[in-house]
C-alpha cells in the first residue's frame, strides 16, 4: 500500500512526529504551506489570530505529489488557539476531493486537554470520514511511543 503523509509545522514539532510516522510505515512525505512566514511570537500571535478567521488560505503542496497515485494519506497539523491550524484546515477544504479515499488525521498539541471532539469536525472539510484520528500531546509526553503505536493500526 503506497502511502502519503503531508504536514504543516509552524515550529517544528509537527514535522518532527511526521517525518518518524512516514519512517515507520514506509511513505513518502511533503510538506504542506500557504506560504506565510509565522515563525518567532509576532508568527504566534499571527497563527492564534488566523485560528479565528473563517476565509481559509490557497495551500500548495511542496514537490506537488501526484495525489492519486497513493492508496491513503496521513495528513499532520498542529492546534492553533485550541483549534485544528488554519492551514490544515484549507488543505482538507481544497486537497480533500483529490487524496485518497483512505485519509487518517493527526493533530499536534502541547496541552492535556482531549481535541477529539475538534479533530472530528476536520471530516467535514476533508467532506467524508477519515479512516483514523490521533491527538498527539507532544509537550511532557512519549508522543513517539504514541506515533507508533498509531503506525502499527496503519
Amino acid at each position: 500500500m503506497k502511502t502519503l503523509c503531508l504536514y504543516y509545522s509552524r515550529t517544528n514539532m509537527t514535522k518532527t512526529a511526521m517525518k518518524l510516522l512516514a519512517g515507520t510505515i514506509g511513505a513518502d512525505i511533503f510538506e504542506y504551506t500557504d506560504g506565510r512566514d509565522r515563525s518567532g511570537a509576532a508568527g504566534y500571535v499571527g497563527a492564534c489570530i488566523d485560528s479565528f478567521r473563517r476565509t481559509l488560505p490557497k495551500v500548495t503542496i511542496k514537490g506537488a505529489p501526484d495525489l492519486g497515485a497513493y492508496d491513503r494519506a496521513v495528513i499532520g497539523m498542529p492546534l492553533w488557539a485550541e483549534s485544528p491550524c488554519v492551514v490544515g484546515r484549507a488543505l482538507l477544504q481544497q486537497y480533500g476531493p483529490q487524496l485518497p479515499q483512505d485519509v487518517y488525521l493527526v493533530v499536534t498539541h502541547m496541552a492535556g486537554a482531549d481535541y477529539m471532539k475538534k479533530i472530528l469536525a476536520l471530516d467535514d472539510l476533508l467532506g467524508r470520514p477519515a479512516g483514523g484520528h490521533l491527538s498527539l500531546r507532544t509537550k511532557n509526553n512519549d508522543y513517539l511511543r504514541e506515533i507508533k503505536a498509531f503506525a502499527s493500526t496503519l
